[in-house]
């Protein structure tokens, strides 16, 4: 696979005003995402975790300006060469959005359900404007067998399926217009274990068949290290930690990766496993603790953690950590011993489920 850059996140921010009073004026800021910064390789998956409302949906949104960034650079290649899209006009962003797609979390509430199956794979070619209505309806029948549906479905509504088959017809939309970059947010979250398991498997099988790039949005670690080359954490808005899948789950180097590590199931009833659970609630993004924003439920934090904010700085191994005592702590990470235990996700995808 290439590990030409695709796409590149530089210094992101998206804050939310709170607003107050009869004149309804702003009085704060949510700081939702807060100043990161990523890039995507060509081909390959980079997962992006955290716990709920870390600020990974909204990165992923506004990398597709579903949401305004309030400020930073969101850097796609186009013609060769990396552009910054933030600035691009309605016309311009179209041309985009042919190639960055998102799967959406819920299958159940991203389907209109006055559309049959075939109107809502077909609405991009519409909206397009690509081929007359027989050609798009070729199209909807390939991409229909692309994703593991019978064509013969295609004129149903979305409340006659499954939340499994239903998730397959949201990835088939998001393959209408042949992508190169897909932002998968929690696709597998809403589906049951079983299902889950075909899903991963179509969205590995569609990558290595037409050579996608995935941003992968979850908070279920054992499917990011099962699917992800490369792993963000979240926290507060920020991250904390980049690196590879394998060594970050062997060998953490951030006290918040720890405690997301500490907290994947084991599935035996008999394994005994020392856990370090984390004290206290997430603070507020509309007002963050200073310095470092996981001081006030870290186990290791010292003074200097509430007077300076730890910079995300590059360390060896091709990673990079956001904590002044990243080379001094000596973290537990998740054994391969205990990643066999987890669910392999193999199961067949021929059923459509």
């Amino acid at each position: 696979m290439s590990s030409e850059t695709i796409l590149q996140v530089q210094g992101l921010k998206k804050y939310f005003p709170i607003k107050k009073g009869i004149l309804k004026r702003t009085v704060g800021w949510i700081r939702a995402v807060d100043d990161i910064s990523f890039s995507v390789a060509e081909s390959q998956t980079l997962g992006l975790v955290g716990e709920s409302g870390c600020g990974k949906t909204t990165t992923g949104r506004c990398i597709l300006r579903l949401y305004e960034p309030t400020a930073g650079a969101i850097r796609y290649r186009l013609d060769d060469r990396l552009e910054d899209i933030v600035g691009f006009d309605h016309g311009e962003m179209r041309r985009v959005r042919q190639k960055m797609q998102i799967i959406f979390q819920d299958p159940f509430s991203s389907l209109d359900p006055r559309m049959t199956v075939h109107d809502i794979i077909a609405e991009p070619l519409r909206i397009n404007r690509i081929g007359r209505r027989a050609q798009q309806s070729e199209r909807v029948e390939e991409l229909l067998d692309m994703v593991g549906l019978n064509a013969a479905q295609m004129n149903r509504y979305p409340h006659e399926f499954s939340g499994g088959q239903r998730q397959r017809i949201g990835i088939a939309r998001a393959l209408a217009l042949n992508p190169e970059v897909i932002v998968c947010d929690e696709p597998v979250s809403a589906l049951d274990v079983s299902v889950q398991a075909q899903v991963l498997n179509l969205l590995m099988d569609l990558q290595e068949r037409l050579n996608l790039a995935y941003l992968f949005i979850a908070h279920d670690l054992s499917v990011v290290e099962y699917i992800s080359r490369r792993v963000v954490v979240m926290y507060l808005g920020k991250i904390v930690e980049i690196a590879d899948a394998t060594d970050l789950y062997e060998s953490p180097r951030h006290p918040y990766t720890e405690a997301l590590l500490g907290a994947i199931p084991i599935p035996d009833p008999l394994a005994k496993r020392v856990r370090k659970p984390l004290s206290g609630t997430v603070p507020s993004a509309a007002n963050p603790p200073s310095g470092c924003n996981f001081r006030t439920r870290c186990p290791y934090a010292q003074e200097l953690c509430a007077l300076e904010e730890p910079p995300l700085t590059e360390i060896a191994g091709g990673r990079s950590v956001a904590c002044h005592f990243a080379d001094e702590l000596d973290l537990t990470g998740f054994s391969r011993g205990e990643m066999k235990d987890l669910p392999v996700y193999s199961t067949p995808l021929e059923n459509g489920a």
